[in-house]
């Protein structure tokens, strides 16, 4: 991984295995497909995560570059993601195609359906989307 990306846990966060999970898949996508690092680098923004039925909130804090993972809502979030558990294992499984996240095999179509029952809901969608798109990117495994 280049020297000027960063991935860190604050205090407390390494005690949240979800926590721990996005910073390891976040390294190793950056460390295996070198051309999200671009994405990686205009993320500059905070995302809340929330899980419905865990009780867990995070934010990702964005900085050109680097991110800080922290234990519940440290500061005013620009996207805030809130999915149950099972919606928000499967995010990373999302496919992109064209640069976009692709909803048109069943992983897409299951996420669709979250969103559409209301176990998926994204705050700010309208004013942060391109923040949004290059998150998906940057987080799907594919």
């Amino acid at each position: 991984m280049p020297h000027s990306i960063r991935i860190e846990l604050a205090e407390g966060a390494e005690e949240i295995g979800l926590a721990v999970m996005l910073r390891d898949l976040l390294t190793q996508n950056l460390e295996q497909n070198r051309h999200k690092i671009a994405d990686f680098y205009k993320l500059n923004l905070p995302i809340g995560l929330s899980v419905s039925d865990a009780e867990i909130k995070l934010t990702l804090d964005f900085a050109h570059g680097s991110l800080m993972i922290s234990n519940g809502l440290t500061r005013k979030v620009g996207l805030d993601i809130t999915a149950d558990c099972e919606t928000i294992m499967n995010l990373p499984n999302q496919r992109i195609k064209w640069g976009l996240p692709y909803y048109f095999d069943e992983t897409g179509k299951e996420i669709l359906a979250a969103m559409k029952s209301g176990r998926l809901k994204v705050k700010g969608i309208m004013r942060f989307f391109p923040t949004l798109i290059r998150f998906s990117r940057v987080m799907s495994v594919h």
